[in-house]
């Protein structure tokens, strides 16, 4: 089984799976921590390793805020053959979990598309609609 858990800065995860609940409707079986702006930093790291032992039979997606913050840092000594990192999450990638997670795909293939959903999620709105002239 592939779970996952969404690391953030302030209240962004939550606010990213609230969201995502809300468009396809259904509650969504994902932890998220916040990583507190005030924390050093080993609290969430208790966390993550009590989600880690918990879910240590199944394969983890961990969905990070911003390659390079904290909460991907944390995660990195994680990273590993059931355990994968996704960094700079947004709606639309989180949207791609969410409606993959139960269509049986192979670990790696669920992270790619994922990733790829992130990142198709960014567009520039003018690119498509062309210069406009005065």
């Amino acid at each position: 089984m592939i779970k996952c858990v969404v690391i953030t800065h302030g209240n962004l995860g939550e606010e990213l799976i609230r969201v995502s609940e809300k468009i396809v409707q259904k509650k969504q079986d994902i932890q998220c921590l916040r990583f507190d702006w005030v924390e050093d930093g080993s609290k969430i790291v208790h966390k993550l390793e009590a989600y880690l032992k918990t879910n240590r039979n199944n394969q983890v997606i961990i969905l990070t805020d911003m390659f390079g913050g904290s909460p991907a840092n944390i995660c990195l000594k994680y990273i590993g053959s059931n355990v994968e990192v996704i960094t700079g999450i947004n709606l639309p990638g989180m949207l791609k979990y969410i409606t993959h997670v139960d269509k049986q795909l192979d670990f790696k293939e669920l992270v790619r598309l994922v990733k790829q959903g992130t990142i198709d999620g960014i567009s520039v709105l003018g690119e498509y609609l062309g210069e406009k002239r005065k």
